[in-house]
């Protein structure tokens, strides 16, 4: 995958949450589909860091981003979580996953990313894509991901 198309799969991300697909279920379809690519374009994020100094990064303000989410995906809610807390199966805890947030971090951090990428370089944004994928939006992704599976299962 090249960087052209990382780009455009981050845009398309953030165009589905801003302005959907006409309708909630082509959302959801569509969801699917982007979420696979973000998945599958990490292992394609190759940068070169170029230890510059970069502008922080713009505030963001959730409410706002969540409110949009929850319009685009409605049917979405919360889910049952597992927490491995210690790779000890005694010491496993149940969480709750809220597939709104999951969306709507992601989406956050694709802001991010975006930013980054077309304020700063493409360097910088694939550094953060890469990165926050590692510490933060992944996990959103993956349990999203089984979640759907399992929406979609109706289980």
């Amino acid at each position: 995958m090249s960087r052209d198309e990382i780009k455009k799969t981050i845009d398309d991300f953030l165009l589905l949450v801003e302005k959907g697909c006409g309708s909630v279920e082509e959302n959801e379809k569509q969801l699917k589909l982007l979420l696979d690519k973000l998945a599958f374009a990490q292992h394609f994020a190759a940068y070169k860091f170029d230890e510059k100094d970069y502008e922080d990064l713009p505030e963001q303000n959730y409410k706002p981003l969540r409110d949009l989410v929850k319009s685009r995906f409605p049917n979405f809610g919360n889910y049952n979580l597992a927490k491995d807390v210690s790779n000890n199966l005694a010491e496993t805890e149940v969480m709750i996953g809220d597939a709104i947030d999951d969306i709507a971090d992601i989406a956050g951090d694709l802001y991010d990313i975006s930013w980054c990428w077309n304020q700063n370089s493409a360097e910088d944004g694939l550094w953060h894509f890469k990165n926050g994928f590692s510490s933060h939006w992944g996990r959103h992704l993956r349990e999203l991901q089984l979640y759907l599976f399992n929406f979609e299962q109706g289980t």
